[in-house]
């Protein structure tokens, strides 16, 4: 069972990439940690570089619906690469979460609990979660509990029971 991730990993926003890599990991570690989704499996990232590109973005939607393991994709971290990569996603019938706020451009710190980041420091090399790792952490762990939830209802989560999940925790 995996998640993805879809980050600028290079260029400008390379550090955005990093920032939402770390949290995203830190949320699958933990779950695999509690025992995994549904308790019987763990869980898999996969995360693929969109350089914060519409095209690209979209490109990685296809690279990322062509593996059936990945059940849900975070990604869209400026407003083109978020609007391109989830018409995409949709149209494919991949769970595509994406943040409101433009990353891309200076965004006030939120409240950082302790737990995270005592746990992203530790992934990151010392390095303080910003906006965007909180972000990416909270969603990641709403994709991690619909899988959750769709596995009380599938014996194997499939795509369109996890997005119905997310449609309905809205």
């Amino acid at each position: 069972m995996k998640v993805g991730l879809s980050a600028p990993f290079e260029g400008l926003y390379r550090d955005l990439g990093y920032e939402v890599l770390h949290a995203v990991r830190l949320a699958v570690r933990q779950r695999n940690e509690a025992g995994g989704v549904g308790g019987r499996y763990l869980v898999e990232l996969v995360a693929l570089n969109d350089f914060d590109e519409a095209e690209e973005a979209v490109r990685q939607a296809r690279e990322m619906a062509v593996d059936p393991g990945i059940l849900g994709v975070l990604g869209g971290w400026s407003p083109d690469a978020a609007h391109a990569a989830a018409l995409e996603y949709d149209r494919l019938g991949l769970a595509f979460l994406a943040p409101k706020a433009d990353f891309t451009s200076p965004q006030p710190s939120p409240p950082v609990e302790a737990k995270f980041a005592a746990g992203y420091r530790a992934l990151s090399g010392g390095t303080q979660p910003g906006p965007a790792a909180v972000w990416a952490y909270a969603e990641a762990n709403r994709l991690l509990d619909a899988l959750d939830a769709a596995t009380c209802t599938e014996r194997h989560p499939m795509r369109a029971g996890v997005l119905a999940v997310l449609i309905t925790s809205r």
